[in-house]
């Protein structure tokens, strides 16, 4: 039987996905990543690039013996630049396109020593490993007592599972509300698997990161303002899926974005000097 800090972490998770349902229908079948484009930056990061500072934080526990086994690592954005600091990386992976993906990134650059699983992290046997790693997938997952047990389980020197504060799938928790007038619900994050850490018996080594180690998403411009509305429903997702807003939703969601935007936008140009040219527009919405 589930304790209080699960049950209220399994909750979030239905509550987030009744609403889903009751705005957007049953999500498609299949594999939803599998329209991605080959060049989308989901599928495309180098697994070589220099380390962000977050991502440093995270090789800081690897060593060069581990065997990482990587919970849901999609593409390897995160545990193929790791495959190059440890002797494998094994990403069990649910979607067959990013699992292709995953392949296809450590080909390209050289990287031998990884593999896929295709399976559901619960479902799953992964080989035991030295360090699992859970990297932003823990907001939707209903079942989080056996799935931290299955890392324990797995990872016999060391877990680390990183979430988000705000959690991603609430960044357009403003947009959410402009288009569907209702409070946006919001998955479990940080706080509530904490608690449901400690209902465990565990006592996580918790350390605070920058959400974004470089620019702040208040900064982040576009040229102008249909660009800005585009950038906003380009990054409008309901609720960290990938499921089609489709034509009529995305028309509905326009003036909203666009009234929002405008405002600021209007924001943004007050807050500069006189003498200065009007900038470039903020594709986040106004508070």
């Amino acid at each position: 039987m589930a304790g209080e800090a699960a049950s209220r972490y399994m909750a979030r998770v239905d509550a987030v996905l009744a609403q889903r349902t009751r705005l957007h229908g049953k999500a498609p079948p299949g594999d939803l990543f599998d329209g991605l484009p080959p060049d989308h930056p989901l599928m495309t990061a180098d697994p070589r690039r220099p380390l962000d500072p977050n991502l440093a934080v995270i090789a800081e526990y690897a060593e060069p013996d581990d065997l990482i086994v990587d919970a849901g690592g999609g593409a390897g954005r995160t545990s193929l630049p790791l495959a190059l600091r440890c002797r494998s990386v094994v990403n069990v992976e649910p979607s067959a396109a990013m699992g292709a993906g995953f392949l296809a990134n450590a080909a390209r650059t050289g990287i031998d020593n990884t593999s896929v699983i295709e399976s559901d992290w619960l479902a799953a046997e992964p080989p035991q490993g030295t360090l699992a790693l859970a990297n932003h997938v823990a907001y939707p997952t209903r079942d989080i007592v056996p799935f931290v047990e299955k890392l324990e389980q797995t990872g016999r020197r060391r877990v680390v599972i990183t979430v988000n504060d705000p959690v991603p799938p609430s960044w357009h928790s403003r947009l959410f509300e402009l288009v569907h007038g209702e409070t946006e619900e919001a998955q479990p994050g940080h706080v509530e698997l904490a608690n449901v850490l400690w209902e465990m018996g565990i006592l996580p080594d918790i350390r605070v990161l920058r959400t974004h180690a470089g620019q702040p998403i208040d900064e982040i411009v576009a040229p102008t303002r249909e660009a800005a509305i585009a950038r906003a429903l380009i990054a409008y997702r309901p609720q960290w899926s990938f499921w089609p807003l489709g034509s009529q939703r995305r028309a509905a969601s326009h003036d909203p974005v666009s009234s929002a935007t405008a405002k600021r936008c209007n924001i943004l140009k007050k807050r500069r000097r006189p003498q200065q040219r009007p900038g470039p527009w903020s594709s986040r919405t106004a508070r």
